[in-house]
């Protein structure tokens, strides 16, 4: 099956009564993307109290010791965290979330290393929009915290509508949010003739005083072209910032063209890098803006009666954004269309489990000397290439010393049995070494999963399991499956997590979490979690 983006509805049972948990877009079977979750709110309809310009303040959450839950404010699901730590404060530190209990996307903001969190809403251009896929990052030579998210709009008939990137300013270090600013606007709705909806942005800024874009923040996401309903094409666009994020550049395509990379076209001009999703940035020390995304279209890859195993590639620009070097090949992935079992939304998911995953991480760059890693998951070590897949998901890890260019072979992450996936990794500034966060559902690949830190270097790591409680997404209050046999397990727990070192050489994790009993009795609900290491 090829790579298409629809609307499906995830059907959850509140209090006996169905709902619509959110409609969450589709990348079709066996495809290796992931997509992102378009969601609406399951909370009341309204606006929060005291709501302004896309923001509001709900509350205080308080530490909880070794592992922290960050949500307050209602029983709600939230997922795919991010956090970002001040470069110039190792103690601050802004964490973000789907949230479906509002409008919009949460924030989490902490001065003190993480002992108190204020906590509330951000980051939605009117009333009428919704957001989700929240990234944030500290601006320093402007002074700012940049929160980034998707914004778009339902129809009356239940399509997904104008797809927009937008920028959230916080001049006070993410206590209050401003109304964001536009980045780049979608175009249409699902069945228009012609629709852009914008998936899976990301955003970062160069923070490195001696580099000649200091002060530059750069956003990338997947342009999803489609007409009536058809799925055309998904490259990488970029745009970037240099007065803290008030003014954007004019986007442009920087996924580039390969013709022994991307050799398989579903339509327009031959070699075009162009069925896309997933991108990352990072920024070397130096300045120069690596993007990290993955791509379908390396038919050297697809093994026989297979489709659309997916490639790593890697884009680098030197100049700031202005122009881009053709796509690298950093990494191979088994996540073809025989290589997953599939859940009851025909998404790749884990045996015994319905919760879609994908292979995705992130880039990430050394501030010592410039070394490139990067993290991804796939099922080469389980049963792959049949009918009746099996899952042995492992993390793996590539790096590279020549900017880029050429990588290193995969190296596993962790060596033990069982699935891992969702891998974030982040270079620690004291030591150059790395960290990579995962989830870990240990060698019985039971129904319960935690999630791990893996610190070292490729091919020695030491592991630490930063979960003190295990989730439970077999046993799920919200996006149940209703299939025999897991009708209560979980179709959807996010599309990734993530964490970031400090200055001070701290590894500071955030994750989705399914340890707390919801209001029906042995049911779990989703919330965000913090450990600090």
């Amino acid at each position: 099956m090829r790579t298409w983006r629809t609307a499906v509805l995830l059907a959850v049972t509140l209090s006996g009564a169905a709902l619509l948990a959110g409609s969450v877009r589709a990348m079709g079977p066996g495809a290796g993307e992931g997509g992102m979750g378009e969601k609406r709110s399951l909370a009341p309809a309204g606006t929060a109290k005291g709501m302004k310009h896309g923001w509001a303040f709900e509350c205080i959450a308080t530490t909880g010791g070794a592992n922290t839950k960050l949500d307050c404010d209602d029983p709600f699901p939230n997922n795919e965290p991010h956090i970002t730590v001040d470069p110039a404060n190792p103690l601050h530190m802004i964490a973000s979330s789907n949230d479906y209990g509002s409008c919009c996307d949460q924030y989490y903001t902490t001065f003190n290393a993480g002992n108190t969190w204020s906590t509330g809403n951000m980051s939605v251009s009117n009333p009428l929009k919704t957001g989700s896929d929240p990234v944030t990052a500290f601006d320093r030579k402007h002074g700012v915290a940049l929160h980034s998210s998707l914004n778009y709009s339902f129809s009356p008939s239940g399509e997904a509508c104008d797809g927009d990137v937008v920028v959230a300013p916080s001049l006070d270090g993410g206590l209050t949010w401003l109304k964001p600013n536009r980045v780049d606007d979608g175009v249409g709705c699902d069945l228009s003739k012609t629709q852009v909806f914008n998936d899976k942005e990301w955003i970062a800024a160069d923070n490195n005083p001696s580099s000649s874009h200091y002060g530059r923040a750069y956003v990338t996401w997947t342009a999803f072209l489609s007409h009536s309903g058809s799925y055309v094409s998904s490259a990488i666009m970029e745009s970037h910032s240099d007065d803290g994020g008030t003014t954007w550049s004019t986007p442009h395509e920087i996924s580039g063209s390969s013709p022994t990379l991307c050799t398989f076209q579903e339509a327009g001009p031959a070699g075009q890098c162009d069925e896309d999703q997933g991108s990352t940035i990072a920024i070397g020390p130096n300045g120069t803006v690596y993007v990290a995304f993955i791509n379908e279209q390396n038919l050297a890859l697809w093994e026989p009666n297979e489709f659309f195993e997916d490639q790593y590639l890697v884009v680098s620009s030197s100049d700031g954004g202005q122009t881009w070097s053709a796509p690298h090949f950093a990494a191979g992935l088994e996540d073809g269309s025989r290589d997953y079992p599939l859940n009851v939304n025909d998404r790749q998911t884990l045996t015994g489990y319905q919760v879609r995953v994908w292979g995705v991480g992130n880039i990430a760059a050394s501030p010592i000397d410039g070394k490139l890693y990067l993290v991804f998951s796939d099922n080469r070590n389980g049963v792959h290439d049949s009918n009746n897949p099996v899952t042995n998901s492992d993390v793996f890890v590539v790096s590279s010393t020549d900017a880029g260019q050429t990588w290193s072979s995969p190296s596993l992450v962790d060596s033990g049995a069982g699935d891992q996936w969702f891998p974030a990794v982040d270079v620690n500034p004291t030591t150059g070494t790395i960290g990579v966060l995962y989830h870990d559902r240990g060698a019985s690949n039971g129904p319960t999963y935690t999630t791990a830190l893996a610190e070292g270097l490729p091919g020695s790591f030491v592991k630490t399991t930063v979960s003190t409680a295990p989730s439970n997404p077999t046993q799920s209050r919200f996006f149940r499956a209703g299939v025999a046999g897991c009708a209560n397990c979980a179709t959807f727990h996010g599309d990734y997590i993530s964490f970031a070192y400090g200055s001070d050489g701290h590894a500071n994790t955030t994750w989705t979490d399914m340890r707390d009993p919801s209001n029906i009795a042995g049911l779990f609900s989703q919330f965000i979690y913090f450990a600090r290491k």
